[in-house]
Order: structure tokens, then C-alpha cells, then sequence
């Protein structure tokens, strides 16, 4: 069981949050999900709360059966006789705090020595996993951009390991309600073809969640996809994915350096002299997207 509070943070972050928690109040998240997942979304939430703040509590095998972590708050951890406590600072401490760091005991300073060296080989570890040789490729087709109201008319997904394409998977989906001319205009995709090649959701979501196991998920703006997988996976009674996931997006977001540049998949192909016939089917953009991903990983290691 987790318990994650959040104060002052983007709105974003905490609908994404309600993927693998439960939002009891606002800012104020539980669940119960693995020690990988739970290190996932601290990582996460570190990295997006921006000027917020977060505090963490979890059970573990110590002494307490608990555990801390707070991000930017007044509040300290501090070790009491070897029992773990958050001190909440007086404003006098606030003030000293915010001008220098007062004197720790030795075994204080120990643990924090600890503490620093494993940030240092888990970012380490996090910059060796930044582009993974064995993953899943995952790219929808939708009826709209509404993940709550619109359905999924097409899964896409290729297995990749040791950066080559070892498995395909897709599967058109039937569509409750008939198509947009937009939506035809943009995939190819029609009313008549979902209703002679078409299939049961729930049916091709299983099949879907074996395709993809334990493996760490890359795609496009994933956020997007993840969110329509998740919602259906709602609506059919099955349990959320939990894989890490990885965005190609942020990735050539980050690569700009601040510089402003289009983030759609295909311009970024373009830009990448990578030749791309066709769009908006999910196969297709599967295989743009490796190719991006393929580029960026090499400018990385360059």
C-alpha cells in the first residue's frame, strides 16, 4: 500500500497518476502496486510536479513496516535513534534552512552519503535502461480524441528485441458507433471495413496484453494511447497495464535543446530523411515510430 500527497501540482500530473492510483481527495492518492511501479511514479512525479510539492509513504520490512520520501518540502526526514520521522520545521528553522544547511550527526551524514551514491548508480541505471534494445512498439487508431467517449478502432504493435522486429501484432476493433469523415478521411478506416474485419474489444485487449507481457512500451505522445488502453481496459473489466513506458516525443523534445520545431510523428521522420508512404494506420506509424526512435538512440550514443 502507498499513500502519495501532492500540493500546488499540474493537473496533468495527477490524471495521469489515476492510471494506477486511487485520487481519495484531492492531491491525495493511494493504491497498492509493485516496489517497481511504486519507484516509477515517484520518479514521475519528481520530474513533473514542477514548483509542488509531494511526500510518499509506503510500507516496507524495517522496524516501522513504513517509509518516507518528500520532494521539495519544508518538512525533513530525520533518523530519531534509528526510527525514520518527518520533522516539521519552525519558521525560525525555515529561515536558516533556506540559508544554509545546519550540522548533521555522523550517522546522519552516513545515510546521506548512502543516499547520494544510490541516486548516483540508480541514475546510473536509468541512463543505461534510457534506450532499451527489447521493447513493445504500441500505436492506436481512434474514432475521436476523447479517451473516455471515443473507441479504439485499430491496435497496432511490434515486439523489437536486440533493436531488430521479431514479432507483429493488429487487429481492427468494431466500432459501436459509425465513423467521423474525418476519422475515414485521416486512416483509410471505414464503417464498412470494421464491420467485415472488425473484432470483439475485449477479445483483441487480451490478446493485446499477452502481446505485450512485461515489456517496457515506446510510441508517439503514448500518454495518448495509454490513456484510451486504460479506459478500455475499464470497460472491460480488466486490469490497467502497469509497463513503463517510453515516448519518442519527449525524447526529440528533449533533443531540441529549447529549440521550437514541429513534434508530429511524420515531420520528425521527414527531418530524419525517413521515408514514410503511408500515415494514420497503426502498423505503419509502428514502424515510423522505430525508425525515429532507431535515429534518436544513435544521436544519443554519438
Amino acid at each position: 500500500m502507498i499513500v502519495l500527497t501532492l500540493t500546488n501540482c499540474p493537473i496533468s500530473l495527477r490524471g495521469d497518476l489515476t492510471k494506477w492510483l486511487l485520487e481519495i481527495n484531492t492531491g491525495v492518492f493511494v493504491g497498492r502496486v509493485s516496489a517497481r511501479v511504486r519507484d516509477n511514479l515517484w520518479k514521475r512525479v519528481t520530474e513533473n510536479v514542477k514548483q509542488g510539492q509531494a511526500t510518499l509513504v509506503y510500507n516496507t520490512n524495517n522496524e516501522q513496516h513504513m517509509e518516507f520520501k518528500i520532494h521539495q518540502s519544508e518538512n525533513e526526514i530525520i533518523d530519531f535513534d534509528g526510527l525514520k520521522l518527518v520533522l516539521k520545521p519552525s519558521p525560525s528553522r525555515i529561515k536558516q534552512i533556506s540559508n544554509r544547511r545546519l550540522g548533521f550527526s555522523k550517522a546522519a551524514k552516513m545515510l546521506m552519503a548512502k543516499r547520494r551514491q544510490n541516486n548516483i548508480e540508480n541514475n546510473t541505471a536509468n541512463k543505461r535502461l534510457a534506450y532499451p534494445q527489447d521493447y513493445v512498439i504500441l500505436d492506436l487508431e481512434t474514432s475521436g480524441l476523447n479517451a473516455v467517449n471515443d473507441e479504439i478502432i485499430e491496435i497496432g504493435m511490434l515486439k523489437i528485441r536486440n533493436n531488430t522486429i521479431a514479432e507483429s501484432y493488429s487487429a481492427l476493433i468494431k466500432a459501436k458507433q459509425p465513423l467521423k469523415s474525418i476519422i475515414v478521411q485521416l486512416t483509410g478506416i471505414n464503417d464498412d471495413l470494421l464491420s467485415k474485419d472488425g473484432r470483439n474489444l475485449a477479445e483483441v485487449l487480451l490478446e493485446a496484453q499477452n502481446f505485450i507481457g512485461d515489456d517496457i512500451l515506446l510510441g508517439h505522445n503514448i500518454a495518448f494511447d495509454m490513456g484510451f488502453i486504460y479506459q478500455n481496459l475499464r470497460k472491460c473489466g480488466f486490469e490497467g497495464l502497469r509497463n513503463k513506458t517510453f515516448d519518442t516525443m519527449e525524447i526529440y523534445e528533449k533533443s531540441l535543446n529549447g529549440r521550437k520545431a514541429s513534434k508530429k510523428l511524420i515531420d520528425i521522420a521527414k527531418n530524419y530523411g525517413i521515408k514514410v508512404e503511408t500515415t494514420h494506420r497503426s502498423l505503419v506509424d509502428c514502424l515510423t515510430i522505430k525508425n525515429v526512435y532507431d535515429q534518436l538512440r544513435k544521436r544519443q550514443e554519438k
